[in-house]
């Protein structure tokens, strides 16, 4: 009977060690100025919205609420998810990653010569991250529309990290962000 009280603590450890998978959608219109957010943890939706920017302004839209937040690049809270995503970059194991965009200028030579200058620094970039996470899988995918003016962009991000990662990173850059705050 009390080998059944290790069960507790052991199914803890478990949870906190296994891996969480997410994967992180993003869609941007860059004529319109909105897109869509989107995170799944194990293929469950956990996050959606709809964003606008405005200048220094943000306008979030859920099914059910808009909120409008105004953007400082200095306040303590962008410092905090800075720092944050610093320490998480370190820990994640990047599965794959998949850039779309469709892009039309009106105009062919423009669309082509602008389309050919992303590739090449997407496909630097994609070098770039090989170079740090080897077992990515990288893919570029891109339509061009010759006879209308468009510009969309839409990022697939899939990733695993640890609970104990997470927590442990998010621990670490409170702390990082207090000391910056107290040497500002």
């Amino acid at each position: 009977m009390t080998s059944l009280y290790f069960f507790i603590p052991t199914f803890i450890i478990l949870l906190l060690i296994s891996p969480l998978f997410l994967e992180i959608r993003v869609s941007f219109n860059a004529l319109k100025n909105s897109g869509v957010f989107c995170v799944y943890i194990f293929k469950i939706k956990l996050l959606y919205f709809f964003f606008e920017i405005n200048g220094k302004e943000i306008k979030l839209k859920n099914e059910k609420e808009t909120k409008e937040k105004q953007l400082e690049f200095d306040s303590p809270e962008i410092v905090l998810y800075e720092e944050f995503a610093n320490q998480i970059k370190e820990k994640t194991r990047l599965r794959f990653l998949e850039v779309f965009y469709n892009i039309g200028l009106e105009d062919s030579f423009i669309t082509s010569l602008v389309c050919g200058f992303l590739n090449v620094g997407a496909l630097i970039f994609f070098s770039s991250i090989k170079n740090k996470k080897p077992t990515a899988s990288l893919g570029l995918y891109d339509t061009h529309s010759f006879n209308k003016k468009v510009i969309e962009i839409s990022v697939n991000l899939n990733m695993s990290i640890s609970l104990f990662d997470v927590v442990y990173s998010f621990i670490v850059s409170v702390i990082l962000s207090k000391k910056k705050k107290i040497n500002i």
